[in-house]
């Protein structure tokens, strides 16, 4: 089913969203984090073009291990040796990209076609498209991966981008998930004799071998969205509202072309679903995983690899400043609105389509997989690993995990991030959005984190930060969307940037000691369409202007020095505003 993105909405107004329709990814033990560092996340090695060398590196090839995938020891079950010895493999690959013995045993092009194609083996007019497509031979481009068999209506360049970029997404997912990966056992015969002081590629140099599959994944790549809803929408309503599709009957992937954040998530998103059902050995048949029960560890998984960020040599999944856990942050710690963990593992599938809130069924879906497996405990990692195969029917002979014990509590201390966490955890994605609402942290935190003026969201509700905080985080705020800054310390000298915030939709200054200097500021925004000004220090001064912003559904303007005659003019001039939509007590 077609997967559709749950959307936040503004700082006071409750959210609805449509249902993320797919199958899910898995997720890896960690290693234990040392005393020197917090980890929040896990790490793969990745692969590119432009792979620097280790001394071209901030701190050499130091991926930090604490981050990695690594197995529990004490249960030989797990591969030990072989997940081991495929993760030197990946580090000696890093160290030196172009190694041909490597690049042989993973199928990657070597020499000079690797220098002009990381994974792109073969690229032809088409002519063994799925008949079912309809599309006449040579009407379309073929290109194949090592893992990968793409057919597609959009030009060659965009092909082989998209296709570079999802054979990258299986690497990493393939040392994330080893023990669940259907190459894991052939890793294992491979690698099973190298000593501990011998390198991966000498071993492979002097006895050759080479990873297979059992068959490629099939991706359809669609020339637009009128292309993707054309071919899709007769058997699929609603199609067009998503960016990309698995379909488990087909057993193909379906998208078209954007280098939006939100459909390459998706994308990435719904190939994991694919790699899930083809590139390991479930077993299920006929139905979807999740259908009875634990949907929604299926649908956290998937929005926890929608985190997946590359950076160089090395990608990361998870992490506090993942886009997912902002929103996950905003719903529990904003309005505490939580689900115990034994209710969201009672609904299957059809349950959770006929959820009335959906938005807040997946915020808390999401948070408890990134708190389970980004936490402290081995056991809970343990124990989402061994659910994951069984949703899946993968074998996987190990000891049953006890399920958490009521994690709830276990939650809101998770999200709840403070300087510490973002001091530990630098983020090198792009801060598109940012909630630390309700968070502990403080000046000097936010002083860790790096400036972004991509930043469509930011909510810094309640914390103790002034104007000049917010203006280093996000220098130029053209692209703000929602800006939250309730009981926060800034006041009128966030005019002069404020003013160039030209595509808020939503802005909440209540609490704060903005005024009529502020609203000013504002008078030429259209976009905006919900302000809140709930207790700030605005006057009937600024009546003429908010009633000329003429896109405003919504203002709130209790508590202020707004005067009854203000008040009512305001609703004169504006009667198609919902004015104090709030029920706020008597002081």
């Amino acid at each position: 089913m077609p997967c559709r993105r749950v959307e936040r909405s503004g700082a006071k107004l409750l959210l609805t969203a449509a249902l993320l329709i797919a199958v899910s990814a898995q997720a890896p033990v960690h290693a234990q984090p040392s005393a020197a560092m917090t980890a929040d996340r896990m790490a793969a090695i990745t692969i590119s073009p432009s792979t620097p060398k280790p001394h071209d590196q901030p701190g050499g090839n130091s991926v930090r291990r604490l981050c990695r995938a690594e197995p529990d020891k004490n249960i030989p079950s797990w591969n030990v040796e072989g997940w081991q010895a495929y993760q030197r493999l990946w580090d000696e690959l890093a160290a030196d990209p172009d190694d041909p013995a490597l690049r042989k045993y993973l199928g990657l092009p070597i020499g000079s076609a690797a220098e002009n194609d990381t994974f792109v083996i073969k690229s032809a007019r088409g002519r063994s498209a799925p008949k079912w497509l309809g599309w006449r031979s040579g009407s379309y481009r073929q290109i194949e991966t090592p893992h990968l068999q793409l057919f597609s209506h959009a030009d060659e360049a965009t092909t082989r981008e998209v296709a570079t970029d999802m054979e990258r997404v299986y690497w990493i997912w393939t040392q994330l998930f080893f023990p669940l990966w259907e190459g894991n056992h052939q890793v294992a015969l491979h690698l099973r004799d190298i000593d501990a002081d011998q390198s991966v590629a000498d071993a492979l140099a002097k006895h050759p071998a080479r990873l297979s599959s059992r068959r490629k994944l099939r991706i359809v790549l669609l020339k637009d969205a009128d292309d993707y809803a054309r071919t899709l929408g007769t058997s699929m309503p609603g199609i067009d509202q998503s960016t990309g599709f698995y379909s488990d009957q087909r057993q193909t992937s379906f998208f078209y072309p954007s280098t939006s954040a939100d459909a390459v998530a998706s994308r990435r998103h719904e190939l994991i679903h694919q790699l899930f059902r083809e590139a390991t050995r479930s077993r299920l048949m006929g139905e979807l995983p999740g259908a009875r029960a634990d949907f929604w560890l299926i649908e956290g998984i998937a929005g926890y690899f929608e985190s997946l960020h590359v950076d160089r040599a090395r990608a990361t999944v998870g992490g506090w400043d993942s886009p997912r856990l902002q929103f996950a942050r905003y719903r529990v710690l904003g309005g505490r609105d939580f689900i115990p963990l034994q209710e969201l593992r009672s609904a299957g599938h059809a349950a959770a389509q006929q959820q009335s809130d959906l938005a807040r069924w997946y915020a808390n879906a999401i948070a408890y997989t990134h708190l389970l497996l980004d936490g402290d405990s081995v056991a809970h990692r343990r124990w989402v690993y061994q659910q994951l195969a069984t949703l899946y029917q993968i074998p996987l002979d190990v000891p049953a995990a006890a399920a958490p014990e009521s994690p709830e509590r276990g939650l809101i201390d998770f999200l709840r991030v403070d300087d510490t966490v973002l001091r530990d955890n630098p983020t090198s994605r792009p801060l598109t959005q940012l909630c630390l609402s309700n968070c502990e942290t403080t000046p000097t935190g936010l002083a860790s984190l790096t400036t972004s003026n991509d930043c469509q969201w930011m909510d810094l509700s309640r914390q103790p930060v002034a104007t000049a905080d917010v203006t280093r985080l996000c220098p130029t705020p053209a692209q703000l969307d929602q800006l939250s800054l309730e009981a926060t310390r800034v006041d009128d000298s966030l005019q002069a940037w404020l003013r160039q915030a030209t595509n808020l939709r939503e802005l909440d200054l209540s609490w704060t000691p903005c005024g009529d200097q502020t609203v000013a500021a504002i008078a030429n925004h259209r976009a905006l369409q919900t302000l809140w000004l709930t207790g700030t220090r605005v006057t009937d001064a600024s009546i003429p202007t908010l009633a000329a912003i003429g896109t405003l559904q919504s203002i709130d303007v209790q508590r202020t020095d707004i005067t009854s005659n203000g008040l009512a003019k305001l609703k004169t001039l504006r009667p198609d505003c919902n004015i104090n939509p709030l029920q706020l007590r008597a002081p």
